[in-house]
């Protein structure tokens, strides 16, 4: 080959490499128009690329190269089935086969060929003292006294070698930046999808550092200081959360310090006189290394359990009364038969008595026998039933023994008290004693909100369109505006100390509700109140 074929091989070579690269192309064209330079420059008959999978070193592919500079066959193989692979130089050398005794050709490898082979020219692929792989170049006219053209071929042998690791190296790069995307795309998400359960759990929820920095704060949280969780991140919890300029006097963080979780409560008082109660929880954190730095801190809010079980050892205060007054009234019980029984007699056996003693014989009968009612209301009261129990009862006894209940004090006051009960009323399914309870309540409220000696409590009972309509009003002061948002709230009441639980109109209430009925009321300032209560009629409805 002439010179001058030489000097444009080299110069074709460096100008393919160069390129390439600079256009980051795929590996496969790389090698491709480098092992076909290479072939020309060795004048060798076929050409054989070999590379080691870089994922399994045990894994190797063949390619052949083929007329027209493209690749004529390729093949997957073992490496342990080569002998020549594993036994691979770790420079350019040649394997003269004309001496078939001194060398025995790998059939892994000369399968591949298509033509004799007499001698062959191996170029390993290495960087680092790492095999990427080998060129296979038959039977090469290549003179290696030209220490030019030797040491020319070492560095196209070379630059191939590097090209391939370039390549492959820009490969994992691309691979790892795409799993990075990935792994960021998935912590942006897994952010996102923390940061929505953060701001939405029914709880407040901040975290906190053991200076009291708020390190972080959900909306929930920071929505009751109307501010942003960005305003409130980076200060201090007393300050920003509690307005206060040194930690809050109960609080527990530095229980939760020494590593003990801590739990306290807080009322927050409202307008109106409502309040929210607070628990508030205090977690430490705990790192890697056991050592405690951050708390986690939840607020949450538990005024409806706390109405609950207040309510519930109120109600239970109220059944040992209960329990106390039917105990008293039955022990009433046997006196008060001998006075109307006595009564009787005398009337039958002073027959011919004076008016005057007729009529006080005829008030004793009468009194006792009112008390004997009064007495009969209290036990039956005081007597447990279920809430399952409901009957089918006269909607106006009820009303009429809750007046019974309540007599004494209407008749102190001089009270008046007008009835409009409807009497052709069907029976109500309902329970008796809840309904009377209810009616009781609100005779008790129409009675202290009546302040003039002119008092009148009008009370109305009607039926239609299948529902049950019964009204309370009185004379008295009126709720005031402020309060009447108040008045079916828990513990709410306008009344002094000692003299009202707020559980009243809130039970009578929980009552009507739990009849599907309705409770609403229409009041004027010092004109008085009036309070509508609507009952289905259940069985007629279901009908």
């Amino acid at each position: 080959m002439q010179e001058t074929l030489y000097d444009s091989i080299e110069l074709t070579f460096l100008e393919t490499l160069i390129n390439e690269e600079n256009k980051q192309s795929d590996q496969n064209i790389i090698e491709t128009a480098a092992v076909n330079s290479i072939s020309e420059y060795v004048e060798a008959e076929e050409a054989l690329f070999i590379l080691f999978d870089f994922e399994n070193p045990d894994l190797a592919t063949k390619k052949l190269l083929g007329p027209e500079r493209t690749w004529r066959s390729e093949n997957t193989f073992l490496v342990k089935g080569s002998s020549l692979c594993k036994a691979m130089p770790e420079t350019i050398s040649t394997v003269d086969y004309n001496n078939r005794a001194a060398l025995e050709p790998d059939p892994v490898i000369f399968d591949t060929f298509t033509k004799p082979i007499r001698n062959m020219l191996l170029a390993p692929l290495t960087i680092d003292k790492t095999l990427l792989g080998a060129m296979i170049f038959t039977n090469p006219l290549f003179n290696f006294d030209d220490e030019r053209r030797s040491k020319f071929l070492q560095l196209m042998v070379k630059g191939l070698a590097n090209a391939i690791f370039a390549v492959e190296h820009n490969r994992q790069l691309i691979v790892s930046k795409a799993d990075l995307e990935a792994s960021q795309w998935e912590i942006l998400n897994s952010r996102n999808t923390l940061r929505t359960f953060f701001d939405n759990i029914p709880t407040c929820v901040y975290i906190i550092d053991r200076s009291y920095t708020i390190l972080a704060i959900n909306s929930r949280r920071s929505d009751r200081v109307k501010k942003a969780p960005s305003e409130l991140v980076g200060g201090k919890c007393y300050e920003r959360l509690f307005g206060s300029p040194t930690p809050c006097a109960l609080c527990r963080v530095t229980d939760a310090f020494s590593g003990v979780p801590a739990v306290r409560n807080l009322r927050e008082w409202g307008p109106k006189e409502t309040f929210i109660h607070w628990e508030i929880t205090t977690i430490p954190i705990r790192e890697s290394t056991n050592s405690i730095n951050r708390a986690i801190v939840f607020d949450e809010d538990i005024t409806e359990k706390w109405v609950l079980e207040a309510g519930l050892i109120q109600s239970e205060k109220m059944a040992s009364i209960g329990q106390l007054a039917a105990n008293v009234a039955h022990e009433i019980n046997n006196p008060l038969a001998a006075i109307i029984a006595n009564a009787q007699l005398l009337l039958r056996d002073l027959s011919d008595a004076d008016e005057d003693t007729t009529e006080a014989l005829k008030l004793i009968e009468t009194a006792g026998v009112r008390a004997a009612k009064i007495v009969g209301g209290l036990l039956e009261s005081a007597r447990k039933e279920k809430r399952e129990e409901f009957e089918e009862i006269p909607l106006n006894d009820t009303i009429q023994n809750a007046i019974s209940m309540v007599n004494f004090e209407i008749k102190n006051r001089s009270i008046t008290v007008k009835l409009e009960l409807d009497q052709e009323m069907p029976n109500i399914f309902a329970h008796k004693n809840q309904l009377i309870g209810v009616w009781i309540n609100l005779i008790n409220n129409a009675l202290g909100a009546i302040e003039s000696s002119k008092g009148v409590i009008s009370i109305s009972s009607r039926y239609e369109k299948n529902e049950y309509r019964i009204a309370f009003s009185d004379n008295g002061k009126g709720i005031l505006p402020e309060h009447q948002e108040q008045i079916f709230k828990p513990f709410f009441t306008t009344k002094g100390a000692g003299k009202g639980t707020g559980l009243g109109l809130y039970v009578s209430y929980q009552v009507i509700k739990e009849h599907h009925g309705e409770m609403y009321f229409e009041t004027k300032p010092d004109k008085g109140t009036k309070f509508i209560i609507i009952l289905p009629d259940i069985k007629r409805n279901e009908e």
